[in-house]
Formats: structure tokens, C-alpha cells, sequence
């Protein structure tokens, strides 16, 4: 994969308006509804059953699968039962339904783990049921356990937070900075990188500003702003518009000596080393036309999303669309029902959008001058119609990011990046059934 030192992509509105919103708490449900999967990987078994009496913090999910994370309830109650959800991510999964008894008493088994190896640092982080909190759900432990981690000589901190709306990870850096440095801290002792680079997008200069006076005397840590041109937080680009080397086809960063790590997942590794406090709470940003002013808010894991639409007094009558991630990279919630998973960064509320009336493609040539990969997304949707297995390998489709640039960027209004997802299901499915079912 190329890059052209003038990087592809779109110029945004990026509508940040809830960047100067502190973050409130909100309650927990009467119910919540726990998705047993909520990461990259094999989804967990529930470790509870109908009738127990659980914690906040008790784990009710885990897999013996090395890519999974344990699940852990967020309220103390009672497990009222087990159903399945479709998911934003269009998934059927599994859940586990507890009954809140409003008391929030945690689990008294918590306690701060005992970290005097590597191989300890990465049960803690397992433990802790910790994934990528910028979106992608990535178990954290897995990416910190790279089989060569000597060849890794940096650690990228992500704080481009490229997507419109979305405020959380900014927030993380006004509110819990020494959290954020004291988690990257940790990273670097027990992995043995050597140093970091938290890298921002240029239209936050009060948090890089915080993040430039508190990391003044500590030389490991540095910052590296850059410009704002959207999809900057995507890994790879990321990695390439901070100096970084470039991420082949079939890479891992880690591959290229480098890794990658949303800001607040390196906050939650500092909350749960000095606590043991597993994941069951994220910070959400929620805006779109409907809200005034746009907040954040302290969410449980498996609150429904209908609640925090309530909560924020957002008239469910009015509501016409509902986005759980981003503008450009957000899952439409078909039922308002499903809840906040680990991976849920926003929830973006429209009365208004965008109506896309398609029109046959123009051969503009606009998707291929904005896609950051430099693929063709005209020629992967045709080839897609014709369900052309070949002709969809040889145009690269499985590098797409699902990005929407060129959605986005299409007077047609062809829906580019999600034809894009559809080729690359039909491509690997394809090749699935040409190895046999292998």
C-alpha cells in the first residue's frame, strides 16, 4: 500500500460542540441488557445463570478463546435471564438481562491485580475485559501481546478523533490526564517500548495544549499534532501522517514496529491497576439535531439506548434516525432497545438527514481521488453486481476501512461504502467455498 505524501480524504464539518461539555453520570437502567460479545473475536459464554445474585464488576462472560474479552455486569442485581439481540453491528447476539436492585454495591472480590511480570500485565489487562475503546473492540491484551514485541520501538496514543460529533476521547483529556499519562506509563514498563507519541488532530488545541503541560518533564511521552482531514484516526493513516512507517496488506502495525492505542483504553489500564475495577461504564458522546446542548455522559455497559435518549430529554416522537458511532462510520440502531456496548463511543440523535436518492454512477472519478487507500470504489461496486470474485480481488477490496469517503463524496449518491462491506463478506465467503469450507 502507497501513500502519496499529500494525504487523501475529506474536509469535514467536524461539529464538535460538545467539547467543552463535562462529563455527567448517568444512572443505571432498571434492566440491562449485556451483549456476551462486544469485541474482535469469539464471543463469551455467560458464567452466571437465571436467578444469581451479581455485582457491579462480577464477571458473567468470558471464552477460553485468546482473541475474547471477559464481560462483567455493570449494576448489582439479579440475573433475570438470557435473549438475543441484533446488534448496530447487524449481529444476533447473545445477552445476559440483570435486574438492577439500585444498590450498587461491587463486587467484593475486587481488588488492584498483582503486576510483577509481563505475564501478569497482560492477565490484568485480559482481566479487566478491556478492548479498544476508539470503536474497532480490539482485545486490549492481544495487541500487547505480540509475539516480537522487541521489534516494537514505539506506541502510538490515538487522539485524532476524526469522526464529526463524537467529543469522548477529548473529554478523557480534560477530566483524567494523569490517568491517560499514568496509563501510557504502565504500557511502556511492562511491554518494554521504549517511548510514545500521542498524536491530535490540530482542532484540539486546549486538550493538546493540557497534554503539552503535563508532559513537559517526562521525555518518553511526546505529542505530535496533525491536520485534521478526515479519516486521520484510522490506524494505518494515523500511523503515516505522524511519521510513522507505512502498514503493508497483511500487516499488523506491531509487524512494522509500532503499536496503536485509543487514548482512553490507556486511561482504563491505570483506573483498573490501582483499582480493579473492570470495564463496565464508557464515556458517550450524544448530539445530532435533537439535542441542545450536546453532553456526555457516563453510561453503564448495557443500558438501552432508549435511555439514554430520555435521560439527555430527547423526544423519541421526533427522532428519524439514530446513529451508534460516528456520522461517517456509525451502525443505523434499528430498535432502540439495544444497549451501550464497550464499543459505543456516541449516540447521534437526527430529526433531519441526508436523503440519498441514488442516480446511476457518472465516472466522476471522485470516490478514487478521496479514498485514503487509493481503491477504486466504482469499480468494486460493479464488480460486486456482477458478483465477480476475481475482478473484486484484483481491485483490493479487502484493504477497505469502511471510512465513507466515498459515499460521502459521490454526487450520485451511490451508497460506495457499503457496497464496499458487502464485497468484501461476498469475497471472503467466496474464497471460503473455493478452499472447501476452510
Amino acid at each position: 500500500m502507497n501513500f502519496s505524501r499529500r494525504m487523501r480524504g475529506v474536509e469535514l464539518d467536524h461539529a464538535k460542540g460538545s467539547r467543552l461539555s463535562e462529563t455527567l453520570a448517568m444512572p443505571a437502567p432498571e434492566t440491562v441488557v449485556i451483549p456476551l460479545k462486544q469485541h474482535i473475536g469469539a464471543p463469551c459464554e455467560p458464567c452466571v445463570a437465571s436467578g444469581d445474585k451479581v455485582f457491579v464488576g462480577t464477571k458473567i462472560g468470558d471464552s477460553p478463546a485468546f482473541v475474547s474479552a471477559p464481560i462483567h455486569s455493570s449494576v448489582s442485581g439479579t440475573v433475570e435471564g438470557f435473549s438475543e439481540i441484533l446488534t448496530a453491528q447487524n449481529e444476533l447476539v447473545k445477552c445476559v438481562r440483570i435486574r438492577n436492585d439500585g444498590l450498587d454495591e461491587h463486587d467484593p472480590s475486587l481488588a488492584p491485580p498483582k503486576v510483577e511480570t509481563k505475564e501478569d500485565f497482560l492477565r490484568a489487562v485480559r482481566s479487566c475485559g478491556l478492548v479498544g475503546l476508539g470503536g474497532a473492540g480490539f482485545p486490549t491484551h492481544v495487541k500487547l501481546a505480540y509475539k516480537d514485541m522487541d521489534r516494537v520501538k514505539k506506541l502510538y496514543v490515538n487522539l485524532a478523533e476524526c469522526e464529526p460529533y463524537i467529543t469522548a476521547d477529548n473529554r478523557e483529556v480534560f477530566e483524567n490526564v494523569y490517568g491517560i499519562i499514568d496509563g501510557i506509563k504502565t504500557v511502556l514498563k511492562w511491554t518494554g517500548i521504549p517511548e510514545a507519541v500521542v498524536v491530535v488532530e490540530n482542532n484540539k488545541p486546549i486538550g493538546t495544549q493540557i497534554l503539552l503541560l503535563h508532559l513537559s518533564q517526562i521525555p518518553e511521552i511526546s505529542v505530535k499534532v496533525i491536520g485534521t482531514k478526515y479519516p486521520k484516526g484510522a490506524e494505518k493513516v494515523l500511523v503515516y501522517e505522524a511519521g510513522g512507517p507505512v502498514i503493508g496488506r497483511g500487516q499488523l502495525p506491531a509487524d512494522c514496529g509500532v503499536i496503536v492505542m485509543n487514548i482512553s483504553t490507556v486511561s482504563v489500564i491505570s483506573h483498573y491497576m490501582k483499582t480493579g475495577k473492570p470495564l463496565v461504564k464508557r464515556r458517550v458522546t450524544v448530539d445530532g439535531d435533537l439535542i441542545a446542548p450536546p453532553m456526555n455522559l457516563f453510561v453503564p455497559i448495557g443500558t438501552p439506548i432508549s435511555n439514554v435518549i430520555d435521560f439527555c430529554g430527547i423526544d423519541r416522537e421526533r427522532v428519524n434516525m439514530v446513529l451508534a458511532g460516528g456520522a461517517m462510520m456509525g451502525q443505523c440502531v434499528i430498535d432502540l432497545s439495544t444497549p451501550v456496548t464497550k464499543t459505543t463511543n456516541a449516540v447521534l440523535c437526527f430529526e433531519h438527514y441526508y436523503d440519498r436518492d441514488k442516480s446511476p454512477c457518472i465516472h466522476c472519478g471522485r470516490c478514487i481521488r478521496v479514498c485514503p487507500i487509493k481503491l477504486s470504489p466504482a469499480v468494486i461496486e460493479r464488480a460486486y453486481d456482477m458478483r465477480n470474485a476475481e475482478a473484486l480481488k484484483a481491485a483490493n477490496v479487502d484493504l477497505c476501512m469502511n471510512c465513507g469517503c466515498c459515499s460521502y463524496v459521490c454526487p450520485a449518491k451511490r451508497d460506495l461504502s457499503h457496497k464496499n462491506q458487502l464485497a468484501k463478506a461476498f469475497l471472503k465467503a467466496s474464497q471460503i467455498h473455493a478452499n472447501g469450507g476452510k
